[in-house]
């Protein structure tokens, strides 16, 4: 995509003269250029421009220092010096597709929206449990992170995927996320009532709450016994 001479000519027009791998000031100090100087300078005005989302700015940040390294340490004789290259170019790149990177991303939205809903039977120690899964997409301009919530008839929280770790999607990835009854204590097919809800949650990159701060996103009511799902607001 930055090929395209449009994307090209916004992100070059972007650029400037303080820009750097550490940025300004004291993290310019903390965070050496290195080899990587003009991949740091392009991927911060790549994000000042707005011509490419999160993702796409930071894959192309990547290749930049990549070929950065093999121009710096051409040749069998540097390979070792080329490998520890790519390994500090692997450690920008993961420092900038990160949560942090996705609240520095200008003008980053937080959205994402629920695909199809397909739901099966299970059994665990001879209790049936329901099993929700439901494709997720990121349909925002920066990488996020998601859960999807189940909730029963009456609108009391059963379960969260995934349990331990959200899921990380990039800006147009789909992902399937699934909620089971069973992740939760005392819960089953049986008493879940006659319909259930599924809400897509992000962690908003804006907010840094203690006490949580997820955005509910989107959402869809389920029929139990048919498994037809309607979306409505979350």
């Amino acid at each position: 995509m930055r090929d395209d001479v449009l994307v090209s000519a916004s992100i070059l027009g972007a650029q400037q003269d303080l820009d750097a791998c550490g940025g300004r000031d004291l993290l310019d100090h903390i965070v050496p250029d290195g080899p990587f100087l003009e991949a740091c300078r392009f991927h911060d005005a790549c994000y000042r421009s707005g011509a490419l989302d999160q993702g796409r700015c930071d894959a192309d940040f990547l290749t930049d220092m990549r070929d950065a390294c093999d121009a710096e340490y051409p040749g069998r004789s540097a390979r070792t010096h080329n490998a520890a290259c790519k390994v500090a170019a692997s450690a920008y790149h993961k420092a900038v597709n990160s949560r942090f990177g996705s609240m520095l991303y200008p003008g980053g939205r937080t959205d994402g929206a629920l695909g199809d809903v397909t739901q099966r039977l299970t059994a665990s120690g001879g209790t049936p449990h329901l099993e929700a899964c439901a494709q997720v997409t990121n349909t925002a301009n920066r990488k996020l992170r998601y859960y999807l919530t189940l909730h029963d008839a009456a609108g009391k929280w059963i379960a969260t995927a995934p349990a331990f770790k959200s899921a990380a999607l990039q800006p147009g990835e789909t992902r399937q996320l699934c909620a089971s009854t069973q992740l939760s204590f005392f819960r089953s097919a049986g008493n879940i009532g006659p319909a259930y809800a599924l809400t897509l949650k992000a962690d908003d990159p804006a907010s840094i709450n203690p006490f949580g701060d997820l955005v509910s996103l989107d959402r869809m009511d389920c029929d139990t016994a048919t498994g037809a799902c309607r979306q409505v607001a979350p």
